[in-house]
């Protein structure tokens, strides 16, 4: 029963939602511009499989496009657009092309003693081979790449308050 019901959800188009979040002990003023600069920021993972390449020069704004590519042989790499962006609060970047349909948001919150940082990918994929291939090689992967960016994130702001609080 479990079998035919995987085998149905291959071929159903529902909106899915990838959800990861981190809390940073350093104020938005840090956290804000990092964020914006996901994907071409220094704390940038060195071992994150995923990368951005910019194609549209000058600063990041909505209109913004990148090629995003999951660095494996024969992997997937699709377009995205900046659509929004409200510094200190959220950038959001929609799939132009490639396995997804939808768009991912990064969204940043002050708290009290801090900034809660959350990571939302709403999609649904374009073909029945695209979600075997998500299911089987890429979910996983993508899952432990948000949580490396996050962690690095996480830890460049925290040393740079640090730092800023030391002078």
């Amino acid at each position: 029963m479990k079998l035919v019901s995987n085998i149905k959800s291959l071929f159903q188009s529902s909106l899915k939602r990838n959800h990861h979040f981190v809390f940073i002990e350093a104020p938005v003023k840090i956290v804000g511009p990092e964020v914006v600069a996901w994907g071409e920021a220094v704390w940038w993972p060195k071992k994150c499989s995923m990368r951005f390449v910019k194609k549209t020069p000058g600063e990041i704004k909505v209109g913004t496009r990148y090629e995003q590519k999951v660095l494996l042989p024969f992997a997937p790499r699709w377009d995205v657009e900046v659509t929004k962006l409200a510094f200190g609060q959220t950038i959001e970047r929609t799939f132009l092309n490639g396995i997804f349909q939808g768009a991912e948001q990064v969204t940043i919150e002050e708290r009290l003693n801090g900034t809660r940082v959350d990571y939302e990918m709403q999609y649904t994929l374009r073909t029945v081979i695209d979600k075997i291939l998500w299911r089987l090689l890429f979910e996983r992967m993508h899952d432990k790449n948000i949580q490396m960016i996050l962690t690095a994130l996480n830890n460049f702001c925290v040393e740079k308050h640090a730092k800023e609080n030391q002078q």
